[in-house]
């Protein structure tokens, strides 16, 4: 687990809303409604994300009773699984598949949509062959100040964690930055904006 060992990377965000009556119990269930979901081969689906346990990234279900920690706080993890063919693989075998059909029509070409199909039938066929790539994204959460450290650093990885936790605690994150800083600590938004206006000053010593 990322968060109890050593240094390390994260984005910084702050939950804003109200948090519900017995809200552990709540969000237990919400988190359940939005655990993560495993691929279909069979389908076309290539990306799947959602909930599973801290302590277990094959479950999902969650203890209201266990939820909050110590000092108040939320622990989350996120699993983003990926399940894609290599473009180089799936083109190898199509067209070791064409070949073998071509083989039984006397030299007679194949349609575009016949190609088209082999080519639904062998991505399928390696769908099935294929296990899916597995990112563990973890987050704390505390519940006292609202702020959330995600770790990673990636903005696509932000975005899932983004619209996943608004969609399952029904708040809504912001990013914490130098403007969100001054937010929290009571500065109006014109004054940030005034201050964003400003032009960059250079300070340096004179050579005498």
């Amino acid at each position: 687990m990322a968060l109890a060992n050593g240094p390390m990377s994260y984005l910084r965000f702050v939950a804003l809303g109200d948090l519900p009556e017995e809200f552990e119990s709540v969000w237990a269930h919400a988190l359940t409604d939005h655990a993560f979901e495993d691929i279909d081969p069979g389908g076309d689906l290539q990306r799947s994300f959602g909930w599973v346990a801290f302590d277990d990234a094959l479950s999902g279900q969650f203890d209201a009773a266990r939820l909050v920690g110590k000092g108040g706080v939320i622990l989350l993890r996120m699993r983003v699984d990926t399940l894609r063919v290599p473009a180089a693989t799936l083109k190898a075998h199509v067209e070791h598949a064409i070949a073998e059909v071509l083989q039984t029509r006397d030299g007679a070409r194949l349609s575009r949509a016949e190609r088209a199909m082999i080519t639904i039938d062998v991505r399928k066929k390696l769908r099935h062959k294929s296990l899916p790539k597995m990112q563990l994204i973890e987050a704390a959460w505390s519940i006292g100040t609202g702020e959330i450290r995600v770790l990673s650093t990636s903005k696509t990885v932000a975005a899932l964690f983004v619209d996943l936790f608004e969609r399952t605690f029904s708040l809504t994150l912001r990013i914490v930055g130098p403007r969100t800083v001054l937010w929290l600590r009571g500065v109006e938004e014109e004054e940030i904006e005034a201050l964003e206006a400003l032009e960059p000053a250079a300070f340096h010593l004179r050579e005498v």
